[in-house]
């Protein structure tokens, strides 16, 4: 069964890198591995444990209104239900619009033997977009599709996903904002997205471990892919490496500092046109784990936080 899993990994992730990447229209935070719920409501349903996840990201740091996201991320499981629940509120700010959403996630998940689970979910809620339209300026004077005064919108929300986890690997798969199609998006209406991600957690030593991952977001017009790998040190330290196929990468520092609780921080920067405009990105993550209940019978070793 190990070696199925390294070949269903490895072709999971050629599969993920073959894709072009460009600009997203989704936020992009490179502690993904701690915010999946935000990705995929598929996350709640293969864990025992209560999550709770705060996150601020400053992107481009002296670019003049550059991208700001700042997310509360908390889920957990639910025994009378059989059941995981969980919550995601989002802001989000680019240039002159900025974002609200907050949404609820349901997922339930079917047990594959004695050391794997298949999660399915769904994500529901709003989001609210606002454009300082009067602060715009275009090129055309009378561009039909510009927007010339402030306006505020709220639009429903609505995403899918689901969850392979078991023997060290993790497979996921999700759409969002599933009730917009890319034809007819504009700056209110976000279009579509599917999201893909694999890792593998590879214990070294019974000291060291090793979790190579890939994450692909993409809308169709519009892909990037992310390539990662973490190193968790005493079950303790994590370090980590990341590379963006939009000419973007860092790093990222993490400490597990006591029963549960974990904070890291990342740092990237951008090697492409932007780089003489601007000094990187910051990302600050601090999260709190409570243990769930141990089952009677043998249950997987989850791969999602390394520890």
């Amino acid at each position: 069964m190990k070696n199925l899993t390294h070949k269903i990994f490895a072709i999971a992730a050629l599969a993920l890198c073959t894709v072009v990447a460009k600009a997203q229209n989704e936020p992009i935070i490179a502690h993904y591995m701690y915010h999946a719920q935000v990705f995929n409501p598929a996350v709640v349903g293969n864990t025992k444990d209560i999550h709770i996840s705060l996150l601020a990201r400053q992107q481009w740091v002296g670019f003049k209104e550059a991208p700001s996201t700042q997310l509360l991320d908390a889920y957990g499981y639910i025994a009378k239900i059989r059941s995981g629940v969980g919550l995601v509120v989002i802001h989000d700010m680019l240039g002159k619009e900025r974002s609200v959403s907050a949404r609820v996630s349901y997922a339930y998940a079917q047990r594959l033997g004695d050391k794997a689970r298949l999660s399915f979910g769904l994500s529901v809620g709003l989001l609210s977009r606002s454009v300082r339209g009067g602060e715009l300026i275009y090129q055309e004077d009378a561009d039909q599709s510009g927007i010339y005064n402030n306006a505020t919108k709220l639009k429903p929300y609505l995403g899918l996903g689901l969850e392979f986890s078991g023997y060290n690997t993790t497979l996921g798969f999700s759409i969002t904002h599933l009730d917009q199609s890319q034809g007819n998006s504009t700056v209110f209406k976000i279009p579509r997205h599917y999201m893909a991600y694999a890792k593998y957690s590879w214990d070294v030593t019974e000291k060291f471990n090793l979790t190579p991952g890939v994450f692909v977001r993409s809308s169709v017009y519009t892909t990037q892919a992310e390539i990662n790998i973490n190193a968790t040190f005493r079950k303790r330290i994590v370090a980590g490496l990341i590379y963006r196929t939009t000419n973007a990468a860092g790093a990222l520092l993490g400490v597990h500092i006591w029963k549960g609780l974990f904070a890291s921080y990342s740092y990237d920067f951008d090697f492409g046109t932007l780089r003489s405009y601007q000094t990187g990105s910051h990302e600050v993550n601090i999260s709190y784990r409570i243990p769930g209940k141990k089952e009677k019978r043998p249950y997987y070793k989850s791969p999602r936080y390394m520890n």
